[in-house]
């Protein structure tokens, strides 16, 4: 089972902004008339047939209704949340492009113009953010807001949206429709009765940094936390629900290892880590409550470093748990391989596979590849070193396979794991090169199933197979098979 991680704000105001294609109102702006036609919205057409307002607002500023932008496209603060509107148009990125100072950011059928950026000081305008919409450089101006004086009613703080009614913090209702209540919102994170409890859970947080099993439940906790976890859409856990606060503090520099498990099926539940207790901003991810395969959670640490733990009741019910937290300190020579180190062969070494300092040397460790004379073989990649990752990822234990094909055409390669096992399969024409990758594979998705790549194979050139592991708590055992390709 893996970690999900918070998505970016980019993505959930892309998929609010696709939704764009939805509304009536908007889809006719999307038609582009003929050359030198009649514009959209009552403004004169141009020479590209785009419906224009003469003395319109360019991309980026306030608005209020359509024909206040240049584009005739407005993101009113009403419908979508952003402080004081957005002028915007719709475009498309070799038909209708944007005009000069802005980027069309694809959305499918309905893409809209968004003012650039090369960082928030550019976007000019409080609430505003210059985002980095791909994470290789492409920023664009995104709205919201950051404080209740910048909108009509209020800002809400967790999703950085105007909303139509602020938060009350002791109404045991969601007023801003963000799916949390009372001292679960940010809104109400400044308010004393809010302060006063959640710094008494914190403090009072069960103490697992020694390690060990955990059980009780959620029945007499608190009901004071909650999370927003973000993922394709955004979901909450825990919201109006009782909870159980939980500290480990890292006694030294290693790994901890987490699992939660329901010990009952009628009291399932969610949980989530953070890196503070009573700040939101620190959420490291959301998690299930775990079956008896899944790996457990492992997180690095440095000495002092500390995790806060929370599970949550869900369905309206309280939860009834497992905890089991085990740390391993990191000590480079000792035979075992924890934390950062890429191998630890107990020695101190330096020109063999495993260096002095723990790190992989990539010739030697090729040199030593295992040769394959059957179609079939097993392995554990807790056994393997964890210095080599690939393309498609691989950050936990890995083994690599040389295999000389006697016949040339295409092989198909398989990794089933065992158990909590997750893989991660690739192949190189030259194990030390990871320029030479033939093909790589591991669905992001499905943890703990088959993985399988097709390469090209001429004989009597060999290839390297790397079974390789998603993270260091998934690494384990696995079957590899090498057949025809169909």
């Amino acid at each position: 089972m893996r970690l999900a991680l918070p998505l970016s704000a980019v993505t959930a105001m892309s998929l609010a902004l696709a939704a764009c294609g939805d509304d009536d109102e908007i889809s006719p702006l999307g038609a582009a008339s003929s050359a030198g036609g009649q514009g959209g919205q009552g403004g004169q057409g141009g020479d590209d047939g785009e419906g224009v307002t003469p003395d319109g607002k360019a991309d980026g500023a306030a608005c209020a209704v359509n024909e206040d932008c240049l584009g005739g496209l407005c993101l009113t603060e009403e419908e979508f949340g952003w402080a004081g509107g957005y002028c915007t148009r719709l475009c498309d990125t070799a038909l209708l492009p944007c005009g000069e100072g802005s980027e069309c950011l694809p959305q499918g059928s309905f893409s809209l113009c968004l003012k650039s950026c090369e960082e928030t000081s550019d976007c000019g305008r409080a609430g505003h953010t210059c985002v980095d919409v791909t994470d290789d450089g492409w920023t664009m101006c995104f709205g919201g807001c950051d404080d209740d004086a910048q909108c009509k009613s209020a800002c809400d703080e967790d999703s950085a949206f105007c909303v139509s009614t602020g938060e009350i913090c002791d109404s045991a209702e969601d007023e801003d429709k963000d799916g949390l209540q009372d001292c679960e919102e940010r809104d109400c994170s400044t308010k004393a009765a809010c302060v006063e409890g959640v710094a008494a859970a914190c403090a009072e947080a069960t103490d697992v940094s020694e390690g060990g099993r955990f059980t009780g439940t959620t029945e007499a906790g608190t009901n004071l936390f909650a999370a927003l976890c973000p993922g394709i859409t955004t979901s909450v856990t825990g919201t109006g629900m009782r909870e159980r606060v939980f500290r480990f503090v890292a006694p030294a520099k290693g790994a901890v290892q987490i699992a939660a498990t329901a010990t009952a099926p009628e009291a399932d539940f969610d949980w989530y880590i953070r890196e503070s207790c009573d700040d939101e901003a620190t959420l490291l991810g959301c998690v299930p409550a775990f079956g008896p395969e899944d790996a457990p959670l492992e997180l690095l640490t440095e000495a002092g470093q500390t995790y806060f733990i929370f599970i949550e009741g869900k369905n309206g019910m309280d939860a009834s748990y497992t905890l089991d937290v085990s740390f391993a300190e990191e000590i480079c020579g000792d035979g075992a391989r924890v934390g950062t180190e890429e191998c630890d062969d107990g020695d101190a070494v330096d020109d063999n596979v495993c260096s002095g300092e723990c790190k992989v040397n990539l010739e030697p460790l090729c040199a030593a590849t295992a040769t394959l004379t059957e179609a079939t073989t097993v392995g554990d990649t807790s056994e393997g070193t964890q210095g080599v990752t690939a393309s498609c990822g691989g950050e936990g234990g890995e083994l690599v396979y040389r295999y000389t094909p006697e016949e040339s055409g295409d092989l198909t390669i398989t990794a089933t794991p065992e158990g909590h096992s997750d893989v991660v399969l690739y192949a190189r024409s030259d194990c030390a090169d990871q320029g030479s990758e033939l093909a790589c594979v591991d669905d992001p998705f499905e943890s703990g199933w088959p993985e399988s790549i097709t390469v090209t194979g001429t004989a009597g050139q060999p290839i390297d197979i790397f079974v390789d592991s998603y993270n260091a708590a998934s690494s384990g055992p696995f079957t590899l098979t090498i057949t025809p390709a169909e």
